[in-house]
């Protein structure tokens, strides 16, 4: 149903290759934390999930700012980061 590179609720994206493949697919929510930032929720389909932004956080800063989390289910997202804001764009 959701391989996702052989993905598990909650494991960190670390490679373009498997952020690619997972929002190619369209399925599941991201959650992504942040130091700076609200911590959100997102769905797969939202435009506000950028390639750029994956590399930099995840790439180049070696998630050290934050993480880009993949759950199948909005509810298991919420439940394992009680603290992140839905997206105001996909409304995740």
């Amino acid at each position: 149903m959701y391989d996702c590179l052989v993905m598990e609720p909650g494991n960190k994206i670390q490679t373009l290759e498997e952020f690619k493949s997972i929002i190619s697919k369209g399925e599941g929510f991201i959650a992504i934390t942040d130091i700076a930032n609200p911590n959100r929720i997102h769905s797969t389909t939202c435009n506000r999930l950028k390639e750029d932004w994956f590399f930099e956080k995840m790439v180049e800063n070696e998630g050290k700012s934050g993480l880009y989390l993949w759950y199948p289910s909005k509810t298991e997202a919420q439940n394992a980061n009680p603290d992140t804001e839905n997206c105001k764009f996909c409304n995740a």
